[in-house]
Protein backbone atom coordinates (compact mmCIF):
# COMPACT_ATOMS: atom_id res chain seq x y z
CA UNK A 1 0.00 0.00 0.00
CA UNK A 2 3.20 2.65 0.93
CA UNK A 3 4.78 1.56 -2.31
CA UNK A 4 1.75 2.49 -4.27
CA UNK A 5 0.70 5.62 -2.75
CA UNK A 6 4.46 6.78 -3.50
CA UNK A 7 4.15 5.98 -6.83
CA UNK A 8 1.02 8.10 -7.30
CA UNK A 9 2.70 11.23 -5.35
CA UNK A 10 4.53 12.44 -8.48
CA UNK A 11 1.22 12.34 -10.96
CA UNK A 12 -1.00 13.84 -8.39
CA UNK A 13 1.37 16.65 -8.00
CA UNK A 14 2.32 17.12 -11.85
CA UNK A 15 -1.52 17.35 -12.25
CA UNK A 16 -2.00 19.93 -9.56
CA UNK A 17 1.30 22.27 -10.90
CA UNK A 18 0.12 21.68 -14.66
CA UNK A 19 -3.63 21.33 -14.96
CA UNK A 20 -2.89 18.22 -17.03
CA UNK A 21 -3.79 15.20 -17.47
CA UNK A 22 -3.04 12.53 -20.25
CA UNK A 23 -6.53 12.67 -21.25
CA UNK A 24 -7.34 16.16 -21.53
CA UNK A 25 -4.00 17.82 -23.63
CA UNK A 26 -6.55 20.68 -24.43
CA UNK A 27 -6.54 22.36 -21.34
CA UNK A 28 -2.48 22.03 -21.11
CA UNK A 29 0.53 24.96 -21.85
CA UNK A 30 1.70 21.91 -24.01
CA UNK A 31 3.23 24.47 -26.56
CA UNK A 32 6.62 25.36 -25.60
CA UNK A 33 8.20 27.94 -27.94
CA UNK A 34 11.86 29.53 -27.38
CA UNK A 35 13.38 32.61 -29.31
CA UNK A 36 16.96 33.36 -30.69
CA UNK A 37 18.58 35.89 -32.70
CA UNK A 38 21.70 35.53 -33.94
CA UNK A 39 22.53 38.53 -35.93
CA UNK A 40 25.18 37.94 -37.93
CA UNK A 41 26.85 35.55 -36.30
CA UNK A 42 26.39 31.79 -34.99
CA UNK A 43 25.99 32.53 -30.84
CA UNK A 44 22.19 33.90 -29.71
CA UNK A 45 22.42 37.55 -28.93
CA UNK A 46 18.87 37.27 -28.35
CA UNK A 47 19.36 38.88 -24.39
CA UNK A 48 21.48 41.51 -25.90
CA UNK A 49 19.09 42.82 -28.42
CA UNK A 50 15.77 42.38 -27.45
CA UNK A 51 14.36 42.81 -24.33
CA UNK A 52 9.82 42.32 -24.66
CA UNK A 53 8.14 40.37 -27.16
CA UNK A 54 4.93 41.12 -28.42
CA UNK A 55 3.42 37.54 -30.29
CA UNK A 56 0.95 36.53 -32.12
CA UNK A 57 -0.43 33.05 -33.30
CA UNK A 58 -2.15 32.43 -36.66
CA UNK A 59 -4.05 29.66 -37.55
CA UNK A 60 -3.50 27.81 -41.26
CA UNK A 61 -5.56 30.31 -42.96
CA UNK A 62 -3.62 33.16 -41.14
CA UNK A 63 -6.21 34.57 -39.24
CA UNK A 64 -5.68 35.62 -35.76
CA UNK A 65 -6.28 33.19 -32.86
CA UNK A 66 -3.99 34.34 -29.67
CA UNK A 67 -2.03 36.88 -28.81
CA UNK A 68 0.65 37.36 -26.16
CA UNK A 69 3.22 39.93 -24.54
CA UNK A 70 6.26 38.83 -22.83
CA UNK A 71 7.74 41.16 -20.59
CA UNK A 72 11.89 41.31 -19.87
CA UNK A 73 11.36 39.77 -16.69
CA UNK A 74 9.72 36.87 -18.05
CA UNK A 75 12.33 36.28 -20.93
CA UNK A 76 15.72 36.67 -18.00
CA UNK A 77 13.73 33.92 -16.46
CA UNK A 78 12.94 31.77 -19.68
CA UNK A 79 13.58 33.11 -22.95
CA UNK A 80 10.57 31.91 -24.66
CA UNK A 81 6.77 31.18 -23.88
CA UNK A 82 4.61 27.98 -23.15
CA UNK A 83 0.81 28.61 -25.35
CA UNK A 84 -2.48 26.35 -25.28
CA UNK A 85 -2.93 25.78 -28.94
CA UNK A 86 -5.20 22.43 -29.78
CA UNK A 87 -3.96 20.12 -32.37
CA UNK A 88 -2.85 22.20 -35.94
CA UNK A 89 -0.36 24.37 -37.95
CA UNK A 90 -0.10 27.68 -36.63
CA UNK A 91 1.86 30.79 -38.01
CA UNK A 92 3.42 32.42 -35.37
CA UNK A 93 4.51 35.96 -35.38
CA UNK A 94 6.83 38.26 -32.57
CA UNK A 95 7.79 42.05 -32.62
CA UNK A 96 10.65 42.61 -30.60
CA UNK A 97 11.01 45.94 -28.68
CA UNK A 98 7.68 47.48 -29.65
CA UNK A 99 8.24 50.20 -27.28
CA UNK A 100 6.89 54.13 -27.38
CA UNK A 101 7.80 54.14 -31.00
CA UNK A 102 5.76 51.14 -32.45
CA UNK A 103 2.36 50.70 -32.86
CA UNK A 104 1.15 47.32 -33.87
CA UNK A 105 -1.96 47.43 -35.96
CA UNK A 106 -3.98 46.56 -38.55
CA UNK A 107 -6.02 49.33 -41.30
CA UNK A 108 -9.52 47.44 -40.16
CA UNK A 109 -10.39 44.98 -37.91
CA UNK A 110 -8.97 42.24 -40.10
CA UNK A 111 -7.55 39.35 -37.93
CA UNK A 112 -5.34 38.13 -41.36
CA UNK A 113 -1.90 37.82 -40.76
CA UNK A 114 -1.31 39.65 -44.23
CA UNK A 115 -3.24 42.56 -42.46
CA UNK A 116 -1.10 43.11 -39.90
CA UNK A 117 2.29 45.67 -39.89
CA UNK A 118 4.03 48.21 -37.29
CA UNK A 119 4.92 51.43 -37.22
CA UNK A 120 6.06 54.58 -35.53
CA UNK A 121 2.43 55.77 -33.95
CA UNK A 122 2.50 59.42 -36.02
CA UNK A 123 3.11 57.65 -39.02
CA UNK A 124 -0.44 56.89 -39.48
CA UNK A 125 -1.34 60.16 -38.25
CA UNK A 126 0.54 62.82 -40.10
CA UNK A 127 2.48 63.97 -36.79
CA UNK A 128 6.53 64.61 -36.22
CA UNK A 129 8.62 60.86 -36.45
CA UNK A 130 11.89 61.29 -35.12
CA UNK A 131 13.07 57.62 -35.57
CA UNK A 132 11.90 53.98 -34.98
CA UNK A 133 12.40 51.40 -31.92
CA UNK A 134 15.55 49.20 -32.45
CA UNK A 135 12.55 46.43 -34.23
CA UNK A 136 13.30 42.65 -34.59
CA UNK A 137 10.67 40.18 -36.13
CA UNK A 138 10.46 36.61 -35.30
CA UNK A 139 9.03 34.20 -37.58
CA UNK A 140 8.25 30.54 -37.29
CA UNK A 141 5.39 27.72 -38.74
CA UNK A 142 4.25 25.08 -36.00
CA UNK A 143 2.42 22.13 -36.44
CA UNK A 144 1.19 20.88 -33.14
CA UNK A 145 0.06 17.23 -32.51
CA UNK A 146 -1.66 15.76 -29.82
CA UNK A 147 0.85 15.81 -27.34
CA UNK A 148 3.64 17.92 -26.27
CA UNK A 149 5.34 20.08 -28.40
CA UNK A 150 8.85 22.30 -28.60
CA UNK A 151 9.65 25.17 -31.12
CA UNK A 152 12.54 27.92 -31.85
CA UNK A 153 11.29 30.87 -33.24
CA UNK A 154 14.11 32.93 -34.86
CA UNK A 155 14.27 36.53 -34.90
CA UNK A 156 15.56 39.37 -37.49
CA UNK A 157 16.45 42.82 -37.54
CA UNK A 158 13.76 44.97 -38.56
CA UNK A 159 15.65 48.34 -38.20
CA UNK A 160 18.85 49.65 -39.39
CA UNK A 161 20.83 52.34 -36.94
CA UNK A 162 21.73 56.08 -37.97
CA UNK A 163 24.24 57.74 -36.84
CA UNK A 164 24.71 61.92 -38.20
CA UNK A 165 27.04 63.71 -36.71
CA UNK A 166 28.05 67.46 -38.04
CA UNK A 167 31.22 68.98 -37.29
CA UNK A 168 32.21 72.73 -37.79
CA UNK A 169 35.31 74.60 -38.66
CA UNK A 170 35.48 78.21 -39.12
CA UNK A 171 32.35 79.09 -36.60
CA UNK A 172 32.58 79.20 -32.76
CA UNK A 173 29.09 78.15 -31.82
CA UNK A 174 30.08 78.74 -28.23
CA UNK A 175 30.76 82.35 -28.70
CA UNK A 176 27.41 82.76 -30.84
CA UNK A 177 25.35 81.10 -28.12
CA UNK A 178 25.62 78.96 -25.53
CA UNK A 179 21.61 78.58 -24.50
CA UNK A 180 21.01 77.01 -28.57
CA UNK A 181 20.66 73.30 -28.21
CA UNK A 182 21.28 72.77 -31.70
CA UNK A 183 21.89 75.04 -34.75
CA UNK A 184 20.69 72.59 -37.35
CA UNK A 185 17.65 70.66 -38.40
CA UNK A 186 18.01 66.99 -40.20
CA UNK A 187 15.35 65.37 -42.48
CA UNK A 188 15.38 62.45 -43.66
CA UNK A 189 13.02 62.05 -46.90
CA UNK A 190 11.12 59.37 -48.95
CA UNK A 191 11.40 56.63 -45.82
CA UNK A 192 9.19 53.86 -46.29
CA UNK A 193 7.37 54.39 -42.32
CA UNK A 194 6.02 50.52 -42.01
CA UNK A 195 6.96 46.97 -41.51
CA UNK A 196 4.55 43.80 -42.35
CA UNK A 197 4.47 40.86 -40.80
CA UNK A 198 6.77 39.12 -43.83
CA UNK A 199 9.31 41.73 -42.35
CA UNK A 200 8.81 44.03 -45.65
CA UNK A 201 9.12 47.52 -45.82
CA UNK A 202 5.99 49.46 -47.59
CA UNK A 203 3.66 52.28 -47.16
CA UNK A 204 3.67 56.00 -48.39
CA UNK A 205 7.20 57.75 -48.52
CA UNK A 206 7.08 60.45 -45.56
CA UNK A 207 9.90 62.39 -43.87
CA UNK A 208 11.81 61.45 -40.30
CA UNK A 209 13.07 64.96 -38.27
CA UNK A 210 15.83 62.87 -36.07
CA UNK A 211 17.32 65.24 -33.03
CA UNK A 212 20.31 66.61 -33.90
CA UNK A 213 21.31 68.13 -30.45
CA UNK A 214 24.81 70.26 -29.96
CA UNK A 215 27.25 68.18 -27.49
CA UNK A 216 28.86 71.01 -25.72
CA UNK A 217 31.59 69.04 -24.55
CA UNK A 218 32.73 68.62 -27.81
CA UNK A 219 30.75 71.08 -30.33
CA UNK A 220 29.51 68.43 -32.53
CA UNK A 221 26.13 67.96 -33.25
CA UNK A 222 25.39 63.95 -32.85
CA UNK A 223 21.72 62.25 -33.63
CA UNK A 224 21.39 58.59 -32.92
CA UNK A 225 18.18 56.84 -34.58
CA UNK A 226 17.00 53.52 -36.50
CA UNK A 227 14.76 54.17 -39.95
CA UNK A 228 12.85 50.33 -41.15
CA UNK A 229 15.36 48.41 -42.94
CA UNK A 230 15.40 49.72 -46.51
CA UNK A 231 17.36 47.60 -49.35
CA UNK A 232 20.40 49.97 -50.61
CA UNK A 233 18.63 50.84 -53.58
CA UNK A 234 16.04 53.37 -52.23
CA UNK A 235 14.94 57.46 -52.55
CA UNK A 236 15.94 57.77 -49.32
CA UNK A 237 17.97 61.42 -48.84
CA UNK A 238 19.18 63.06 -45.93
CA UNK A 239 18.98 66.96 -45.84
CA UNK A 240 20.56 69.14 -43.29
CA UNK A 241 18.91 72.86 -43.07
CA UNK A 242 20.58 75.67 -40.78
CA UNK A 243 18.14 77.11 -38.17
CA UNK A 244 19.39 80.28 -38.37
CA UNK A 245 19.32 81.16 -41.93
CA UNK A 246 16.91 78.07 -43.12
CA UNK A 247 19.11 77.23 -46.07
CA UNK A 248 19.65 73.84 -46.86
CA UNK A 249 23.59 73.64 -46.43
CA UNK A 250 23.46 69.43 -47.56
CA UNK A 251 21.39 66.87 -49.30
CA UNK A 252 22.92 63.63 -49.44
CA UNK A 253 21.40 60.52 -50.86
CA UNK A 254 21.67 57.32 -49.58
CA UNK A 255 22.22 55.10 -51.92
CA UNK A 256 24.86 57.20 -53.05
CA UNK A 257 26.61 57.54 -49.46
CA UNK A 258 26.10 53.21 -49.64
CA UNK A 259 27.96 53.26 -53.08
CA UNK A 260 30.90 55.15 -51.76
CA UNK A 261 31.54 53.52 -48.30
CA UNK A 262 30.81 49.76 -49.48
CA UNK A 263 32.02 48.35 -46.10
CA UNK A 264 28.68 49.52 -45.06
CA UNK A 265 26.26 46.66 -45.45
CA UNK A 266 22.85 46.70 -45.35
CA UNK A 267 21.70 43.42 -46.15
CA UNK A 268 23.48 42.29 -42.47
CA UNK A 269 21.12 42.41 -39.49
CA UNK A 270 23.62 44.48 -37.11
CA UNK A 271 24.65 47.29 -39.43
CA UNK A 272 25.21 50.70 -38.55
CA UNK A 273 25.18 54.07 -41.29
CA UNK A 274 27.58 56.60 -39.67
CA UNK A 275 27.05 59.94 -41.46
CA UNK A 276 29.92 62.23 -40.78
CA UNK A 277 29.65 65.62 -42.37
CA UNK A 278 32.43 68.46 -41.92
CA UNK A 279 31.50 71.94 -42.64
CA UNK A 280 33.45 74.14 -43.13
CA UNK A 281 32.69 78.25 -42.61
CA UNK A 282 34.40 81.46 -43.49
CA UNK A 283 32.50 83.96 -41.08
CA UNK A 284 28.56 83.09 -41.23
CA UNK A 285 28.94 81.75 -44.58
CA UNK A 286 29.41 77.55 -45.13
CA UNK A 287 32.03 76.96 -48.01
CA UNK A 288 32.33 73.83 -47.73
CA UNK A 289 30.96 70.30 -47.25
CA UNK A 290 32.92 67.21 -47.07
CA UNK A 291 31.14 63.63 -46.33
CA UNK A 292 32.91 60.85 -44.73
CA UNK A 293 32.42 57.69 -42.17
CA UNK A 294 34.08 57.84 -38.81
CA UNK A 295 37.90 56.90 -38.46
CA UNK A 296 36.66 53.44 -36.27
CA UNK A 297 35.43 52.23 -39.73
CA UNK A 298 37.72 53.69 -41.75
CA UNK A 299 40.58 51.68 -39.73
CA UNK A 300 37.81 48.79 -40.09
CA UNK A 301 36.94 48.56 -36.24
CA UNK A 302 33.91 47.99 -34.54
CA UNK A 303 32.53 50.15 -31.19
CA UNK A 304 29.21 48.88 -29.41
CA UNK A 305 26.18 50.86 -30.32
CA UNK A 306 22.97 50.63 -28.19
CA UNK A 307 19.46 49.48 -28.57
CA UNK A 308 17.53 52.20 -28.46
Amino acid sequence: MKKLLYLCLPIISFVLLTGCIKEEYDDCERCTLTFSYLGDGTSDIFPEKITDVSLYVFDANGILVQTKHIEQNDLKAFQGTKLNLSRGVYHVVGVGNSFSKTEINTPSSSKEMSERYFNHPNASKGGKVEGNDSLYLGRQTIDVPNDWYEADVPFRSSHLKVSYTVEVEGANWMDKTRAVESHFTLKVNNLTPMTNFENEVFGNPMTYEPLLPLDTSDYIHKGYFNIMRHPKQSDVEFVLIENETGDVLHTLRLEDFLNEFPQIDVTKQEVLIPIVVKLGYLGDICTDVTVTIPEWMIKDVTPGFGNN
